[in-house]
């Protein structure tokens, strides 16, 4: 066993970045109300607005606001349910069968208790949305569409510019999506993409921060009523430590992504040339993002997952949000996957091609304890 447990779950979270922790830690002493109108106050607001214009310029947007948030979970319910409570007379919404749960239930709380008609695009067998079934789905009546760029537990790309062309060339509605998964791991166009959602902590940045990017002329209802705060649509006093260094956080995750997208790569290539040869089903797929691997055993994964915990190695099964439940996995039922031999394995830019051999010798082991 290694001296260090081993971590493959950075689909699920990452830690911390030091230069962040120590910048986060440092604003933790600026403890004043950004709203306040003495000098320390407004020390604070300022910081927080040039953090705002720093992540506009990190993204290439130029028409559009920085709402902070407390992760993507929030951006997601802001974006879509904002936008049905903001008065528009349309009531149709477009999202996929493999969202993430903050989408998948947001717009399945409005169907339930508003009546919105909802359309769920199943992906393709390459476990992709195709923008010419978005199209097909479009009505007059849309309201909005929202697909993710990147899905959480296989791993697939979606082509949102396409997507996000065809919303805007043949509705009236807005397209949305969650960035979570791709963000400081592959280029993001956001071009034609009118919100998007995304956390600080999936790219080393501190738990309860995030933002919702969104087109200025995009009317929402605020879900958290107060006052002027995020151009009044998120009340409460300003997060402003964790909303400042957000932008630390994301520079730092753009700057390293060559890098960390090269590390991976070559540790992605060699661990399915080993998977190859072994009695492993894999379900992510060769043009899909490198950081994920989701692969099937003959041996039920909750028996794999404890034998890689005992062998200090932290991976999981699904998306960490719906790992306690005992519902199958809605992404991988949507693509004919039995979750219950599913893994999903998720690589970061510190990982080493040590511990992805380590990784193999266990796996192997595994497989001949219990296959």
């Amino acid at each position: 066993m290694p001296d260090k447990r081993i971590y493959f779950d950075h689909a699920a979270t990452t830690a911390i970045d030091s230069e962040v922790l120590r910048t986060y830690n440092a604003l933790l002493e600026q403890y004043y109300n950004s709203d306040a109108l003495y000098d320390e106050g407004v020390a604070v607001y300022r910081m927080q607005e040039k953090a705002r214009t720093l992540i506009k310029q990190l993204l290439g947007l130029s028409n559009s606001d920085i709402i902070f948030t407390s992760g993507a979970s929030e951006a997601n319910s802001l974006a879509i349910k904002g936008l049905a409570l903001a008065g528009f007379k349309r009531r149709h919404i477009i999202t996929s069968l493999y969202e993430h749960a903050s989408v998948y239930n947001a717009v399945k709380q409005l169907a339930d208790v508003l009546g919105y008609e909802v359309t769920y695009l199943k992906p393709h067998k390459d476990g992709k949305i195709y923008p010419e079934d978005v199209l097909a789905a479009l009505k007059d009546d849309t309201l909005l569409v929202s697909i993710m760029h990147v899905n959480n537990e296989i791993g697939a790309i979606n082509d949102i510019d396409t997507i996000g062309r065809i919303v805007k060339k043949y509705s009236g509605a807005y397209f949305h999506s969650d960035i979570t998964q791709s963000l400081g791991k592959i280029a993001v166009p956001l071009d034609n993409v009118d919100m998007a959602s995304f956390s600080a902590h999936k790219i080393h940045g501190v738990k309860g921060s995030g933002a919702l990017i969104k087109r200025r002329h995009i009317k929402l209802e605020p879900l958290i009523s107060g006052g002027q705060q995020e151009y009044g649509m998120r009340g409460g006093t300003s997060n402003a430590p964790a909303n400042i260094v957000l932008a630390k956080t994301l520079r730092l995750a753009i700057t390293n992504e060559k890098e960390n997208y090269e590390k991976v790569s070559i540790l992605n290539e060699y661990m399915l040339e080993e998977m190859s040869k072994l009695k492993v089903e894999i379900n992510s797929f060769p043009d899909g993002i490198k950081h994920l691997i989701n692969f099937s055993t003959p041996v039920k994964s909750e028996v794999m997952l404890n034998y890689f915990n005992l062998r200090g190695i932290m991976v999981s099964s699904r998306s960490t949000c719906g790992s306690r439940e005992n519902e199958p996995s809605r992404v991988l039922s949507c693509l004919d996957i039995d979750d219950e031999r599913a893994i999903r394995l998720s690589l970061g830019g510190e990982n080493t091609l040590a511990e992805s051999r380590y990784f193999m010798e266990i796996l192997k082991e595994a497989l001949e304890k219990y296959g």
